[in-house]
């Protein structure tokens, strides 16, 4: 009986393993997509006021 609650004690602890790192390399891929986002934002915004700075000293 104690050789099968070892067993069972494994395999929670493993599907908890496996779940919870899913979790995080799921977070860390929407945080960098995300952060991609941002900075691709940024540049566009970038451009368009060295754009308008431009026509204004016209």
């Amino acid at each position: 009986m104690l050789q099968n609650e070892r067993g069972a004690i494994l395999l929670v602890a493993l599907t908890l393993l496996f779940l919870i790192s899913t979790a995080i390399v799921v977070y860390a891929a929407l945080y960098t997509t995300q952060m991609s986002t941002y900075e691709m934002l940024e540049k566009t915004n970038v451009r368009a006021t060295i754009n308008l700075l431009r026509q204004i000293s016209m």
